[in-house]
């Protein structure tokens, strides 16, 4: 592959083709262990929770025992909660809490009149911890939320126990990569987008028959996510339209698009790597962002984080297994026992 195709997410449509995921050359794959004793799931119901938070709430879905520190699922970016169903009731765990992030899923958007940053999120993570008064618990981040739990790791390193990260480069919630367009012209272009954003809340969102809306989001995720495991993301990410019968749309908060997150730069991702302490899974797809993007600057910025991280973690260990970036959505077969060997050692 050429490495220039990785430089931008626009860039990686192609190289997401479901059906062409294959073996990455010299890859050395782990296939999932069968299922025994030791990993019998126990997470078989789960029930919707809210946090409340000054402008609304944030939601979860909340399974197992209630009693326990739970176990934190994040969402990548424009998914929702919707994204752990088929992984949940594979996980050998007392409790799990997949969250909707603000502005995804259930929970409210932010204001009118105000974007999105990237500490936006980590602080409302924090809200939810301080909410529930958790003095240590352990994560995993699919992509975007696995970038939130690298930041919240490192600012409270004490406080998180174990840390899976699900396919995540972290270059692409970074300031780099970002289409082309940089300094002050990509400002006034995020300015202008942000208050058109506020306008169009007004207006009647977009409406999408139902395999529209599948083919929509399939398409949105590059391909990642199977057609026929699309569901969990559509049922809890939209509603029917308020105009049109037959008709959905999209419940997630449009300005999310529009914001540049003031994301974090590679230099602060790089300091906090340094300051993870916690215990690191990394899990990777044949078919995700860093091995589609071999001799890539994400693949060489990954190589680097890896290093930092496996210097300052008290234990790091990297599997790789056939799938597609959302491989926890679409065969959660392939995940769920190494992250129950994991959370059991």
């Amino acid at each position: 592959m050429n490495p220039s195709v990785c430089t931008a997410t626009t860039g990686l449509r192609s190289a997401f083709k479901i059906h062409n995921i294959r073996p990455v050359c010299g890859l050395k794959l782990h296939t999932s262990p069968i299922l025994s004793a030791k990993t019998v799931p126990s997470l078989s119901t789960h029930e919707e929770i809210e946090i409340p938070v000054p402008w609304g709430h944030i939601s979860g879905k909340w399974w197992g025992r209630k009693d326990v520190t739970p176990v934190i699922g994040l969402h990548g970016f424009e998914d929702n909660a919707g994204s752990f169903d088929r992984l949940a009731p594979m996980l050998n765990l007392p409790a799990f809490l997949a969250l909707d992030a603000i502005g995804h899923g259930k929970s409210s958007h932010i204001p009118p009149g105000m974007v999105y940053t990237f500490i936006d999120f980590v602080i409302a993570f924090r809200r939810v911890v301080k909410y529930y008064g958790w003095k240590q618990f352990s994560i995993i981040g699919h992509s975007f939320g696995s970038t939130m739990g690298h930041i919240y790791a490192s600012i409270y390193p004490g406080e998180v126990d174990k840390f899976v990260t699900l396919d995540c480069t972290r270059t692409f919630m970074a300031t780099i990569g970002m289409g082309g367009v940089t300094g002050a012209p990509r400002l006034r272009l995020i300015t202008e987008k942000c208050l058109k954003a506020d306008k169009d809340r007004t207006r009647e969102p977009p409406a999408y028959t139902r395999e529209e809306m599948v083919t929509a989001l399939c398409k949105g995720s590059m391909d990642s996510v199977l057609k026929e495991h699309v569901h969990p993301l559509m049922e809890r990410g939209s509603t029917v339209h308020p105009s049109k019968p037959n008709h959905f749309y999209f419940t997630r908060d449009q300005k999310l698009r529009q914001s540049d997150f003031n994301r974090p730069s590679l230099e602060l991702l790089e300091e906090s790597a340094k300051n993870i302490k916690c215990h690191v899974l990394t899990i990777l797809a044949t078919g995700g962002y860093v091995n589609l993007c071999k001799d890539s600057l994400q693949e060489k910025t990954f190589n680097k984080f890896e290093g930092l991280i496996k210097d300052s973690a008290p234990s790091y260990k990297r599997l790789d297994v056939v799938g597609t970036h959302h491989v926890h959505l679409n065969d959660p077969k392939n995940v769920a026992p190494h992250i129950n060997d994991f959370f059991s050692s």
